[in-house]
């Protein structure tokens, strides 16, 4: 018998940190094999602006997400009798 919840959004918040911690290293040390100048600047640059995008865009997916599941839920529970399938 198990007595806690299994919270399904645990998941994607250790994803979600696992990339904003991940992603800067790496990019750093693939630009540290290319040589000093203007192109090693830009894909730090360019690449942390596309994981602080592709995060961004994480978040606002699973606020959307959550947002029209509890608009279902509030749904199904102020009207009687009324089923609501995900």
């Amino acid at each position: 018998m198990n007595t806690t919840a299994h919270n399904h959004s645990d998941f994607f918040t250790r994803v979600i940190a696992a990339v904003a911690i991940i992603a800067p290293v790496l990019l750093i040390m693939i630009a540290g094999t290319l040589d000093e100048g203007l192109a090693r600047g830009q894909l730090i640059v360019s690449g942390h602006i596309a994981v602080v995008s592709l995060l961004a865009a994480a978040l606002a997916l699973r606020g959307t997400y959550r947002l029209g599941f509890t608009k279902a839920r509030e749904l199904a529970t102020s009207r009687r009798n009324h089923s609501v399938t995900a």
